[in-house]
């Protein structure tokens, strides 16, 4: 099977909506190719009765998805990643060069993985699939590659996330922090320490690469997302398949179907996170506003650092609050981590 090397890619910051994407566009390939969900709430099947359900045992959550049917190329990325082209493109990378991600996972492509065995979802009878990182970095430095979009949530919401995320997880590489367990490290320390270099390092490498590449890198608040769900996905979709189209006929329901109860439905149904990291009673997603009670002197503290590394703060949706209870009566709640 020759290897992927053309690949439009949908990268978030950790807690930023990624299951909510990779949930909701499976859900929308899956009903455009003719297959029904059974709504584990309503009971309502959506798509047509007779099609193939959704497989829920054998969903990964990718990072790769089979998009035929519903987009022009084969192959989409969800999930975590630097922007290809980016460590290439640059002399001098100062700070970020040195920087390390201080959990495992913000950058999967390029963590030395086996990309020749890359878990791939919505594929007939194919569990993985050949990817080529060289080409994929290639072709970006050159403004060559696929349509690329990044979905980045504010950091101190972001950081407050996934601070909960990780003392929870059942890993050490995630719930300590220099051999001290995380629940001991106060979070002013982990937020500047940890967190804010992380969400830097990934975020500097799209804005630099949607500056360079006009039009090839779109930059997305999460927050325009979850208050706008069907019209923000409708528009990335249309920028990673490089058209202007407007005939998602599937993209409501899936996005309905996306939502934040109905995922944890699932869960229950699986026994398990959908992330796979711990009991369905102890879901992943959370719903906390920690990030809303931080003074406005942390705020200011965090864009200085931010803006020492380069970051364009002004890019940065520091509340969704006021528009929560619109986007509530309009779509329900989504997955909103």
């Amino acid at each position: 099977m020759p290897a992927i090397k053309k690949l439009p890619i949908l990268a978030t910051i950790p807690r930023s909506g990624t299951w909510f994407l990779r949930y909701a566009v499976s859900f929308l390939i899956h009903l455009d190719r003719g297959g029904c969900v059974k709504d584990r709430l309503t009971g309502e099947v959506v798509g047509r009765p007779s099609g193939l359900p959704f497989d829920f045992p054998g969903f990964r959550g990718g990072p790769l998805f089979h998009a035929q049917h519903s987009m022009p190329h084969d192959h989409l990325f969800i999930g975590h990643t630097v922007c290809p082209g980016f460590a290439g493109s640059v002399t001098d990378l100062g700070w970020w060069g040195k920087t390390a991600f201080h959990v495992p996972g913000y950058d999967y492509l390029h963590e030395g993985l086996n990309y020749a065995w890359t878990p791939i979802d919505l594929a007939d009878d194919v569990a993985y699939t050949p990817l080529s990182v060289p080409a994929l970095d290639r072709s970006a430095a050159v403004g060559r590659s696929a349509p690329m979009a990044l979905v980045y949530r504010n950091p101190l919401a972001q950081a407050a996330s996934y601070f909960r995320y990780c003392v929870g997880h059942p890993d050490r590489a995630y719930n300590t922090l220099d051999g001290q367990p995380l629940a001991r490290v106060p979070f002013r320390d982990y937020l500047f320490g940890s967190a804010l270099p992380s969400w830097a390092k990934q975020f500097v490498s799209f804005q630099a690469m949607a500056a360079w590449h006009r039009g090839l890198v779109r930059l997305v608040p999460y927050e325009h997302l979850m208050d706008r769900p069907v019209e923000i996905l409708a528009d990335l979709l249309n920028h990673l398949q490089g058209t202007a189209r407007c005939d998602w006929r599937n993209l409501h329901h899936a996005v309905r179907l996306a939502r934040r109860e109905h995922l944890r439905a699932i869960e229950t149904e699986l026994g398990r996170s959908l992330d796979g990291t711990r009991a369905a009673n102890i879901s992943h997603m959370r719903s906390g506003r920690f990030e809303e009670t931080l003074h406005d002197r942390l705020r200011d503290e965090v864009i200085q650092q931010l803006q020492w590394m380069g970051v364009d703060t002004d890019l940065i949706v520091w509340s969704a609050a006021d528009n929560r209870d619109y986007f509530q009566r309009q779509e329900g709640r989504v997955a909103t981590e």
